[in-house]
């Protein structure tokens, strides 16, 4: 606090003043006044009424006399101003809000000091009316702050553009939020370690009148500090300091432990890469709290509630030049395992425009204090990372070179669709009692039948007995028994027998909706519509449909195809991804931040830069890779030899590579993968056949006609008379274990086996099912399809099918996801284990339930 003190001879001029004035019967008024706002005291005593005349002598002589007489005001060494107050009666006050005013009264002799500072803290010079002030040069300082919290030390005035310092210390229980010197925030400059209450913060040059606002506050009294100085954080050092409510029972007794734990660096590469950064290095650091537990040992407890920890550098942080940004993370963990890193706060980053510019320049300073709150304790690494540099897209000079011959539903495979939906004939008796002891379902015409026509539909029995799990490489043996107690000789129909994959055509409408799967930016999470693959169609004349966790259609899946474009098109923030040095990654990991990368909304991005017209040339893109990489002339996806559509040795295919749990869409690339699942990865393999030539039976060469299987049929019915039962030459239902790839993970599949019998007693032939063609546009006309329940590959129920506006059973045939000792997601589904699968693993047929919908309606 300054004073102002009268120097000898004002006093004696001031008590003779008095003393003139008492004599000649003047009124005297004292006024102290604070010119900068304070309040006004007035001192009155009165005496006999004068004349204006002897007061304005009485004035006149007061002022001759100090001209004449006052020496100049002592000035003190800090640069504060010198007051004089002419006073004969003052109160001592103290406002409320800290401005100070005290006075000291005599009677022939006053020394009054005077001061006044505001409510928070603010000081400034005052002045006393009527005294001679030597005039001031410079700019006025003014100190704005809390006194409990803080106290300063520095120059109340300045000299034009000189360069000042002051310095702030810091009570306890209080805590240092901002500094400020005309607006413009200050760092302190580096104080001794050991110091941390204390702190000094120097100017620039200014050229007004300037206010220096020092922002504080006050420690809740609940809170619990705990502080570690002089922490090693890679070659910087610093004081970490954590407050925590005081009745965190977790915390009591405990303390505050900072070592270097190790972040998983597969976590923080994650993190860079989504951030659309280049992962260099990072700095392992951690943070935990440790309290003895009841056998002695050191144990380490959590916050029971969140906390608030301030990093405060004391010797910051240097690094090469390359870094463009620094970043605190939190590397969250469950069960010991960790899961996520997120950031807990900025340390430093360059603009791109500098970063790109600079070249072996050390970087600028970093920030020396950070603060974060977390409710966990786990490793904090800094996280070091550049930009990925600007990346020039020039289309492939072979983007849409070649010819195209792809028409929907129109491959290589077409076979004419075969209407399954004719349940088995009423009256006649199944028993599947047999089923899981001896593999085969009877039919029994029974003793008073007398129909001139029998339909038999396997469909629900044959789920019955094969209904499980079912996975690459799997097989099963199955047959069918009938028995004929009708009384009537029966015969087989020519042709009329038939084994045929399940068209969904009859469930397709135009309005039904159609698949998508769109990757949510704001949530990281995906968007899936259910519905059908716009335009695909397969070779049995069915639409192919997916659901949000299942589907009558592939996946797509990561192949080299896709990993050679997206190291060369995708986002620039993204090619470091798919980049491994200078050449594509050769696989890329099934995880849920990686799945955006395979969506149509990516892709269509990245066919655009390649130079194609977006995702619905995918198809073109992938003839034109083969073509140009492997020496083909195709056309059409389903020319390329096998070895470009499944993994091979050194070749993988566009069904090669992980699965990304969202199907195919593309309508070329989508129908594909159907066929070649029904042509070359399910057989139904008769007795006596060798397994070699299974792909010879599958489903698709079935249905062609091309197995030869209808005259064993006609001479194991060749003589059904009454009171004879026949058995059909065995079957094996075999899913290949070297093509099945992880294209076809949770793809629903079915087929259907049936026949028909006639009376001999009538001369009417009966006309064996004509094939006809449900397409979308001309549906079959069926009646309600038998309730089935599905056989799931890893899924032990698919789902109803909401998305056709009435549910449909549940189907057969999902290939599932269990892995093998040994194999990853990248293994083709051939080397998965069987052993988990239960009892009966192998595929059975399937029916939609679905009413067809009513075209008058």
């Amino acid at each position: 606090m300054r004073q102002s003190k009268m120097s000898g001879r004002s006093k004696k001029i001031l008590a003779v003043f008095l003393a003139a004035a008492m004599i000649a019967g003047n009124a005297l008024t004292v006024l102290a006044e604070d010119v900068s706002g304070n309040n006004v005291e007035t001192v009155e005593e009165k005496v006999e009424e004068t004349s204006q005349e002897s007061s304005g002598e009485a004035s006149e002589e007061e002022s001759g006399s100090q001209e004449s007489t006052e020496e100049k005001p002592e000035e003190s060494t800090s640069g504060e101003e010198t007051t004089e107050a002419e006073s004969e009666s003052t109160e001592e006050t103290e406002s409320s809000e800290g401005t100070e005013a005290p006075a000291e009264t005599e009677e022939t002799e006053t020394e009054s000091e005077t001061e006044s500072e505001t409510a928070n803290g603010s000081v400034s010079g005052n002045s006393v009316s009527g005294n001679d002030v030597e005039e001031e040069t410079g700019f006025e300082l003014t100190y704005v702050y809390d006194k409990e919290a803080v106290t300063v030390e520095g120059p109340d005035r300045v000299e034009e553009e000189e360069e000042f310092s002051f310095r702030v210390t810091l009570n306890k229980g209080y805590t240092l939020l901002e500094v400020t010197c005309g607006g413009e925030a200050l760092t302190a400059e580096v104080t001794d370690a050991a110091e941390t209450d204390s702190f000094s913060y120097v100017c620039e040059k200014i050229t007004e009148d300037t206010e220096i606002v020092i922002k504080s506050e006050k420690d809740a009294e609940e809170e619990r500090i705990f502080e570690k100085k002089d922490v090693v954080i890679g070659n910087g050092r610093a004081t970490v300091t954590i407050k925590a409510a005081a009745d965190d029972e977790n915390l009591k007794d405990a303390e505050l432990v900072a070592d270097e734990e190790t972040a998983d660096s597969r976590l923080l590469e994650e993190y860079a890469q989504n951030e659309g950064m280049e992962y260099l290095s990072h700095i392992d650091f951690g943070l935990h709290f440790e309290k003895k537990a009841e056998d002695g040992s050191m144990e380490e407890v959590q916050p029971s509630r969140p906390v608030k920890v301030t990093i405060t550098f004391t010797k910051e942080l240097s690094f090469d030049s390359e870094v463009q940004k620094a970043e605190l993370l939190h590397v969250t963990a469950e069960d010991g395992k960790q899961e996520k890193a997120e950031k807990a706060a900025d340390l430093y980053e360059m603009a791109a425009v500098a970063y790109y510019s600079a070249c072996n320049t050390q970087i600028p300073g970093m920030k020396k204090v950070i603060t974060f709150e977390t409710d966990s304790f786990s490793p904090f690494p800094i996280m070091l990372m550049a930009g990925v540099a600007e990346k020039q897209y020039t289309p492939l000079p072979w983007a849409n070179s070649g010819s195209y011959s792809y028409t929907s539903g129109n491959s290589k495979w077409k076979a004419d669709p075969i209407d399954i939906t004719e349940p088995t004939t009423e009256g006649i008796l199944v028993d599947i009692s047999h089923v899981s002891a001896d593999g085969y379902i009877k039919y029994t015409i029974p003793e008073g039948f007398n129909k001139k026509e029998i339909n038999i539909n396997a469909i629900d029995d044959l789920n019955t007995l094969l209904a499980g799990k079912y996975m690459p490489g799997c097989k099963e043996n199955f047959t069918i028994k009938l028995i004929n107690n009708s009384g009537i000789d029966y015969s087989y129909v020519n042709n009329s027998f038939y084994i045929a994959s399940e068209s969904l055509a009859s469930q397709y409408e135009e309005t039904d909706a159609k698949y998508s799967y769109t990757w949510n930016y704001d949530t990281s999470k995906e968007d899936i519509i259910s519905g059908w693959v716009d335009g695909a169609i397969g070779f049995d004349g069915s639409p192919l449909l997916a659901l949000s966790n299942s589907a009558w259609s592939p996946n797509r899946t990561a192949n080299k195809a896709l990993l050679f474009l997206l190291s060369e098109y995708a986002e620039k923030e993204d090619l470091v991804k798919f980049n491994n040095g200078d050449a594509p990654v050769t696989s890329f990991p099934n995880n849920k931040p990686n799945h955006k990368y395979l969506t149509d909304d990516y892709l269509d991005g990245v066919l655009k830069r390649a130079g194609y017209a977006g995702i619905e040339e995918l198809n073109h893109y992938y003839v034109d890779y083969y073509n140009k990489f492997y020496g083909t002339n195709a056309t059409s996806i389903d020319e390329f030899p096998l070895e470009f559509l499944v993994s091979g040795s050194s070749k993988p295919g566009i069904f090669g590579g992980n699965r990304f749990n969202m199907r195919e869409t593309n309508p070329e690339v989508a129908e594909c993968g159907y066929n070649f699942f029904y042509n070359y990865c399910l057989s139904l393999l008769p007795d006596g056949i060798s397994q070699t030539e299974s792909r010879n039976y599958s489903i698709g060469n079935w249905m062609r006609g091309e197995t030869g299987y209808e005259e064993s049929v006609r001479a194991s019915l060749a003589d059904f008379t009454s009171g004879t039962e026949a058995e059909l030459l065995g079957l094996s239902m075999i899913i290949d274990g070297l093509y099945t790839t992880n294209v076809y993970m949770n793809m629903n599949f079915g087929w259907a086996i049936g026949l028909k019998l006639i009376s001999n007693e009538t001369e009417e032939p009966l006309t064996p099912p004509t094939p006809n063609d449900p397409t979308p546009d001309n549906p079959t006309t069926t009646t309600d399809t038998p309730t089935v329940t599905t056989a799931v590959l890893g899924v032990s129920a698919v789902p109803e099918v909401a998305v056709l506006g009435e549910a449909a059973a549940p189907q057969i045939g999902v290939l599932g996801e269990s892995k093998g000792p040994g194999t990853g997601d990248d293994a083709p589904l051939v080397g998965w284990s069987l052993t988990s699968l239960g009892a009966v693993i192998c595929l059975t047929a399937f029916a939609l339930k679905k009413k067809k919908k009513l075209r008058n309606e």
